[in-house]
């Protein structure tokens, strides 16, 4: 049997005013139509196909358009917003927790949101395609596959920003004949993390110059695919006090202030804490600060992260004895028994929740849970079934901004047991 493609449905051209915005920063019209680039109030002439639009020509500017400090802000997938002023846009991004929060049915203060930008984003995946005999090297697209070309990035930190035209140089080198190249590029210290994915051969000409540009650059790692080319340093981030060795193109939080905010909510929760599990702990960005209060269970379903999050415990003295295990809390979540004498549960899953442990929680006796997540919609999801299980949110839902001019946030809670 031949199965025949689906064809693309035929284009229109409208004009029509943006609404509103989506939770991505896209504009929404009537029908619904999305689109990126107009801000609420703007007229502009769509080509639409299906569900989607392309802004042919904008008949007028809202008073919150402002110019973008980025030259390639329109295309790039790495911010959708930079062109909306400072005041709506963080009206807008705080009320996309209120918002998912309403739709969930919980009444609960929502604070200002906290601009956790800081220095910028301290780790980016680039990536890298030949056609022909070039080599394209940047950030993919918004709404698309094509790679969007940078010479610098102003939401990077300023060590990553500046590392652009070296990573294109790698690019140059590494990027097969066929297929993309994904550069993961993390601002540590001594010196730029960086792991390479979908090199072809790791031939002596790349290995010579990666040594060379590793030496030049003060690159502190490149690895191919997990595995070490060169390690001139082991690469380390602090989580509070506690110096980690994370694994190649491991999981950190994209700014140092969205972490420092986010562990600030979760440390006055843990006040009077004896016994801390924490859930989907990654490398320890918060079971290491905890730990030099509290013994500490350290759930995650990695390995590579979790033997980082140990041996830094291993290596640093004074902390509060750390247990680190390899689970996937997806498939299989603590069970109410093994909740047992926890004094708070501390849980950030990924952006689509952790729906099944949620539900073990609320049915636990654990005194106080503190919940974060990058996904407003799920957040709010579990936070109503705390809440039906007998807990209710200690003081304001935070907002966290750390990453600037896109719609991802993050949120952070306290739940108590009631009495």
């Amino acid at each position: 049997m031949v199965r025949r493609r689906k064809s693309a449905p035929p284009s229109r051209e409208v004009t029509a005013t943006a609404l509103g915005l989506g939770a991505r920063g896209d504009a929404v019209f009537e029908g619904p139509i999305f689109a990126p680039g107009p801000l609420p109030g703007e007229q502009v002439r769509l080509e639409v196909r299906g569900e989607r639009g392309r802004v042919l020509e904008r008949l007028n500017d809202a008073p919150e358009r402002v110019e973008a400090p980025c030259p390639v802000a329109d295309a790039c997938g790495g911010c959708a917003l930079q062109h909306f002023a400072e005041p709506a846009y963080r009206t807008w991004k705080r009320a996309l927790v209120v918002d998912a929060l309403a739709r969930a049915g919980i009444e609960a203060e929502v604070a200002d949101l906290i601009d956790a930008g800081g220095e910028g984003r301290r780790r980016m995946t680039f990536h890298a395609l030949r056609l022909g005999g070039r080599t394209v090297f940047g950030l993919s697209e918004r709404a698309g596959d094509r790679i969007v070309q940078l010479v610098r990035c102003p939401v990077a930190t300023p060590a990553l920003s500046r590392a652009i035209p070296s990573l294109k140089a790698l690019a140059d080198h590494a990027a097969p004949k066929k297929g993309r190249l994904d550069i993961a590029a993390a601002a540590l210290d001594p010196g730029l993390d960086i792991a390479l994915r979908g090199v072809r051969e790791v031939s002596l000409a790349l290995r010579e110059f990666i040594a060379a540009r590793a030496a030049s650059e003060g690159w502190a790692r490149v690895t191919v695919d997990g595995e070490p080319v060169i390690e001139i340093a082991p690469p380390k981030v602090h989580f509070g006090d506690v110096a980690v060795t994370p694994p190649p193109g491991g999981f950190l939080q994209a700014t140092e202030a969205g972490e420092r905010a986010l562990a600030d909510v979760v440390m006055r929760a843990a006040e009077g804490a004896k016994s801390v599990v924490d859930l989907f702990a990654g490398s320890g960005a918060f079971a290491l600060r905890l730990a030099r209060r509290a013994r500490v269970l350290a759930i995650e379903g990695e390995a590579g992260p979790l033997a980082a999050l140990k041996g830094a415990a291993e290596r640093t003295p004074g902390l509060k004895p750390v247990d680190a295990r390899v689970r996937d809390l997806a498939l299989e979540p603590l069970s109410v028994q093994e909740l047992t004498d926890v004094g708070l549960a501390v849980i950030d899953p990924p952006r689509a929740g952790a729906k099944a442990q949620a539900e073990r929680l609320a049915d636990s006796a654990v005194p106080v849970i503190c919940s974060i997540s990058c996904n407003p919609a799920t957040f709010a999801r579990d936070a109503a079934i705390l809440m039906e299980g007998g807990y209710r949110i200690d003081g304001p839902v935070t907002p966290v901004d750390q990453f600037k001019w896109t719609g991802h946030v993050e949120v952070a809670a306290v739940f108590r047991r009631q009495a």
